[in-house]
């Protein structure tokens, strides 16, 4: 049976009536889905309120052995930010699963291409909920690029879902030279980092411990360890979940447990 409840109406319902999703109800924990509910997010922040925040999971939601359609599995739910900005120490065997499920995510070492740097424009409603202008974003960025690198720039354009998973998907971005990945907070970074290409980030987001964040390192990007790779990747496997997950009430109790 498809589920009927709102993903943030199920993880009211795993918390065992802990949280909410009213901003009146001032006694609760706040859930909300999505950059769109950046005021909740602020009025929250003021009034020192916990939040609850809802959106994509990092990884394996792309087609694989585990999800041959490439449907989106894995929702990711955070404790007082949009995406797990730092390293947590957690176990490891979320993360062995979703390696088990998609295989492909295992880290290949650092790749030595060097044909193109891949520019992932962020979401314009990402950029509200940062206060940075789309445009001025676009412009500075390439600018920059261009003034540390002489390789040809791809830009990568958010499409629909559907042409993201099925058709030229980030790994096949990743796979035709990319040097590496320049985005403000996109998931194409950690994807970039896990597939073994560098990653350059703009604002706190799941890359944020694997990349570098100043276009001026271009010729020189942060490439962290193996095992430091691995250890955010568990990080971040201990804060996605499936809808079962979040209606039965996993994916509060670890988050709970691990924020």
């Amino acid at each position: 049976m498809a589920n009927k409840l709102s993903l943030e109406e199920s993880l009211v319902i795993g918390s065992g009536g802990k949280l909410t999703t009213d901003p009146k109800d001032t006694s609760k924990p706040l859930v909300v889905r999505g950059v769109i509910k950046k005021d909740h997010v602020n009025a929250c922040i003021k009034a020192g309120r916990d939040f609850y925040y809802i959106d994509t999971g990092y990884l394996g939601n792309f087609i694989s052995k585990g999800n041959p359609n490439g449907k989106k599995l894995w929702h990711r739910v955070v404790k007082n930010e949009n995406q797990h900005s730092k390293i947590r120490n957690v176990p490891t065997d979320r993360w062995k699963k979703l390696l088990e499920q998609d295989p492909s995510l295992s880290w290949p070492g650092w790749k030595n291409n060097n044909k193109k740097i891949l520019l992932v424009l962020p979401n314009p409603k990402a950029c509200r909920y940062y206060g940075i202008d789309f445009d001025t974003w676009v412009d500075e960025t390439t600018n920059n690029i261009k003034k540390y690198s002489k390789l040809p720039i791809e830009v990568r354009v958010k499409g629909s879902r559907s042409a993201r998973v099925k058709e030229y998907t980030i790994y096949d971005a990743l796979n035709s030279g990319t040097y590496a990945t320049v985005t403000m907070n996109s998931m194409a970074a950690m994807e970039s980092v896990v597939h073994g290409v560098p990653a350059f980030v703009s604002v706190p987001c799941a890359a944020s411990p694997l990349a570098s964040h100043n276009i001026k390192n271009l010729s020189t990007p942060f490439k962290p360890t193996q095992q430091v790779i691995e250890q955010q990747c568990a990080s971040l496997a201990y804060g996605q979940f499936t809808i079962e997950e979040i209606e039965n009430g996993t994916a509060y109790e670890l988050t709970e447990k691990y924020s």
